[in-house]
């Protein structure tokens, strides 16, 4: 009997814990980005190296409350946006991004693009957030 409480709880952890993984990986990212897992994309250049990335965040109010907030010790500059999105700088790690939090089948994601490099053009991140909302028919939403 013990033995097959335990193994209920053993199929429930594992079917809850596929269940929530495959919540990151049901949206679609733009074009030529590729899904390396874990809610995450990476747009390659065509020497094979990172360009952008794209991170999908299940929300959680820690990690909400380090996005939005400045940090002029590590060069940190995020600034919000008239549509619900926020565009930022990040000195520390030579990275500029675009982010949003959205709602998707009933859960709150946050949706981040980043770049690193010396070309601080957010239109690149900025673009790229809005097509992943065409692609993925969503709306960013207020905080």
């Amino acid at each position: 009997m013990i033995k097959k409480v335990f193994l209920i709880l053993l199929f429930s952890t594992i079917i809850l814990g596929a269940v929530s993984a495959a919540d990151q990986s049901s949206f679609k990212a733009p074009d030529d980005f590729e899904d390396i897992g874990d809610g995450v994309y990476v747009l390659y250049d065509s020497s094979k190296n990172a360009d952008e990335i794209l991170s999908v965040v299940k929300f959680n109010q820690h990690d909400w409350d380090d996005y939005i907030t400045n940090d002029t010790e590590n060069q940190y500059t995020v600034l919000k946006d008239e549509n619900n999105t926020y565009n930022y700088t990040d000195g520390s790690v030579n990275e500029i991004g675009s982010f949003e939090l959205v709602e998707y089948d009933g859960d709150k994601f946050i949706i981040d693009f980043a770049k690193t490099g010396s070309d601080n053009d957010l239109s690149y991140t900025y673009g790229n957030l809005m097509d992943f909302n065409k692609l993925n028919n969503i709306t960013p939403i207020e905080k």
